[in-house]
């Protein structure tokens, strides 16, 4: 079998312990809350991402996913997983290997080579807590690892491994498909999703400017921030007539426009990718497409009359393109859900009464309906799937 030599540690421990903890044990409670206090003690805080990864691993937020999770039965961790993080939202890592421990696991956690300076300064961050002596268990059942490209690696830790978990992209998780996993084995993959949003005209028409405003921020935090790269930020914006006036559509954008200028990092790079994107979308999509400019390059908008039949397939932008269009009803967007849909942003409407009536229309798409601001926000169930229940165990006790 291929040796791990060409492996690189990055914190924990190089062979983790293996053995099954009970879900949100209190080692891990304690663990994660020290790195978020950590977090918000040190310069790390005034990252973005960091900071929302430690707010997340805030302990009264950690004790309500227990409660949220609560079994009749006792659970415990599969045994080891191992986590295969994407390259492109550089904190999945850590999210994934939150939720691993949570739900009893010892982890390895492969993190990319690429994944640049955000994930870097976090996985240090955690080895720095992983190394102090009151989290010794903790760190033993822990590795977070670095490594190319190398098919080889992947199945020498596949083998040794009780839950596989992949995120990345659809070619990717093909590839490592193919790699066998033990037979009691599970898998977890997240592959390419795509996500959207869905406005109502009236409740737009009806907010006023500071309303307005402070949807636009947390519209800019759910797609700009990762440059529109992750799977739930939304790509198409769909406004709903039910009423109001129109005109407010294009004072929103400004809005949004207004946050991109105070806060973007827009250099020639992601220029030169938009203006690609945006000449790709002239030479293919309808003809009945108009395209609208806000604080210069810094936003693209792109209004569709009518949307193309494979609409998660096609329309994709990165660095502020997005597109927008209308339906008169919520009915008119069933031929969009494909299985690639994977979050629904909703403003203007009740979102428990949205998830009923996707539900009652037997979409194939949308696993998750947030507000603005919420797109980002990871949780424990994703994709439609329960990771503490995937991961763990019951130990079952028949009356």
């Amino acid at each position: 079998m291929q040796t791990k030599t060409s492996v690189t540690l990055l914190a924990g421990v190089l062979q983790p312990e293996r053995e099954p903890y009970p879900v949100f044990s209190a080692e891990a409670m304690d663990f994660l809350a020290a790195v978020s206090a950590e977090i918000g003690a040190s310069e790390l805080h005034g990252i973005p991402e960091i900071a929302a990864f430690g707010f997340w691993c805030r302990r009264a937020h950690l004790e309500a996913l227990a409660r949220r999770h609560v079994s009749p039965f006792p659970r415990l961790g599969r045994g080891l997983a191992f986590h295969i993080a994407p390259s492109n939202v550089p904190t999945m890592f850590a999210y994934s290997y939150t939720i691993g421990l949570l739900a009893g696991n010892a982890n390895i956690v492969r993190l990319s080579e690429r994944g640049g300076e955000i994930g870097t300064a976090l996985c240090a961050c955690i080895g720095r807590v992983l190394n102090r002596p009151e989290f010794e268990s903790v760190k033993r059942r822990t590795s977070f690892i670095s490594y190319g490209r190398d098919d080889a690696v992947t199945a020498a830790y596949t083998a040794e491994c009780d839950a596989r978990v992949v995120w990345s992209g659809d070619e990717t998780i093909r590839r490592i498909r193919a790699l066998p996993l033990p037979p009691h084995a599970v898998e977890l993959v997240f592959p390419d999703r795509w996500s959207f949003a869905l406005f109502s005209q009236a409740a737009f028409s009806q907010a006023d400017e500071e309303t307005l405003a402070a949807w636009a921020h947390r519209f800019y935090n759910d797609t700009y921030l990762m440059d529109q790269n992750a799977c739930s930020a939304p790509h198409l914006v769909v406004w709903e007539n039910d009423g109001g006036d129109p005109a407010v559509r294009p004072r929103w954008w400004e809005k949004v426009a207004a946050e991109a200028q105070a806060a973007y990092r827009f250099g020639a790079y992601q220029a030169a990718r938009k203006y690609e994107q945006l000449c790709l979308a002239a030479m293919t999509l309808p003809e009945d497409i108009s395209v609208r400019q806000y604080a210069g390059n810094l936003l693209y908008v792109a209004s569709l009359k009518k949307l193309p039949a494979e609409a998660a397939e096609t329309l994709r932008g990165t660095f502020g393109f997005f597109y927008e269009t209308e339906i008169r009803n919520k009915d008119e967007l069933l031929p969009l859900l494909s299985f690639k849909v994977q979050t629904l942003c909703a403003e203007g409407y009740r979102r428990e009464e949205l998830a009923h009536f996707f539900a009652q229309r037997r979409a194939a798409g949308i696993d998750r309906i947030a507000a603005l601001g919420q797109a980002m926000e990871m949780d424990t169930i994703w994709d439609g799937k329960d990771l503490i229940a995937e991961l763990s165990r019951i130990i079952s006790s028949l009356k």
